[in-house]
């Protein structure tokens, strides 16, 4: 009996032979042999599988100049217009610049009422800025922990994620502003794609989530993944320890007042010093995804939803109001935000 193959090489078989490619071919591209390719079609019962000239290709990059290459890309890029907002700007004479802080959004695992919720606020206040503490987007398709679940994965498309995840900025951009600030921190699950670009470089630009979301264009200034950013006396970063007591952690750590995300659960921690006036303070952000990801399989948690709000005074001095989100309500300024109702 002959070696039997992968189901992943299979499956890459299967798109050649749709593809209209003889077995030659198919060889070549394998790196197998002409024999090894005419067994595999008869032992899989594939010879029944039709050609589909209509199918888009697979991409064989190797066989790509750089003037093709540069034609697909094009081709491939999302076409999408940045609204621009309507909204005066803030009053800069308050003695204060407010914040609205949104994180681990996980975009296509949104939590749409809860983000209702959120824009109902922002149509309600009037922020100087926003500050995106990283994993807008999942990139579950692109993970490691993916790798071989083709069930799993099976209708997943990340040009689709892209586009909702758009459709949500556009949103943001259109209750913010003009001139607000904005900022977007690079995630632990958006290095997922640069990871995936790292390995195949010839990818570059094309889906890269800096030109997918037009984040430029946008005006949206991007750190790079656990880059520590201040904004006075606090420091903001996606997340770098995952431990018990996440908020008390990251200020130790970074002896510095600091407020993270990517523990999805809101927390708040003093550390008490003689040598300051002011205690240290950590904060942990909310997240604003689904509560039950299908890779938790069910299991509990103690994550809950939120957002936060950041004011910053001109000396450098900051209050944070974390705000948690239940059941898609929440209260701020004796104002009720309900994400139920239209």
């Amino acid at each position: 009996m002959g070696k039997v193959w992968t189901s992943e090489k299979v499956e890459l078989l299967k798109h050649y032979l749709r593809d209209g490619k003889s077995a030659q071919d198919i060889a070549d591209k394998l790196g197998t042999t002409y024999d090894a390719v005419k067994n595999a079609i008869n032992r899989y019962k594939l010879r029944t599988i039709p050609t589909v000239q209509s199918q888009n290709p697979i991409v064989d990059f190797d066989d790509l100049d750089d003037n093709n290459f540069s034609d697909l890309k094009q081709k491939a890029k999302l076409k999408w217009k940045v609204p621009v907002s309507k909204i005066s700007p803030s009053d800069k004479n308050k003695g204060f610049k407010k914040y609205i802080i949104v994180g681990d959004i996980h975009v296509p695992e949104q939590d749409d009422l809860a983000m209702n919720a959120v824009f109902k606020l922002m149509k309600n206040e009037k922020f100087d800025g926003i500050i995106n503490i990283g994993d807008f987007m999942d990139f579950n398709s692109l993970s490691r922990f993916s790798k071989g679940k083709h069930k799993t994965l099976e209708g997943q498309r990340v040009k689709e994620d892209y586009i909702k995840a758009n459709a949500i900025l556009d949103v943001f951009d259109e209750l913010l502003p003009k001139n607000a600030e904005k900022h977007f921190l690079t995630g632990n699950h958006e290095v997922r794609l640069n990871s995936w670009i790292e390995e195949f470089p010839m990818l570059d630009g094309l889906f890269d989530f800096e030109s997918c979301l037009k984040l430029k264009e946008r005006g949206y200034k991007v750190y790079p993944h656990n880059e520590i950013i201040k904004f006075g006396r606090l420091c903001v970063v996606h997340g770098i320890y995952c431990s018990a007591n996440p908020a008390k952690v990251h200020a130790t750590k970074l002896l510095s007042n600091v407020l993270c995300g990517h523990l999805h659960s809101p927390e708040m921690a003093l550390i008490h010093s003689p040598a300051k006036e002011v205690s240290v303070v950590g904060y942990v952000n909310g997240c604003l995804c689904s509560m039950s990801p299908e890779y938790m399989q069910g299991k509990p948690s103690n994550w809950s939803q939120g957002i936060s709000i950041l004011y910053v005074l001109p000396d450098g001095q900051f209050d944070v109001v974390l705000i948690r989100v239940v059941k898609h309500k929440f209260v701020f300024n004796n104002v009720l935000y309900n994400g139920n109702t239209k």
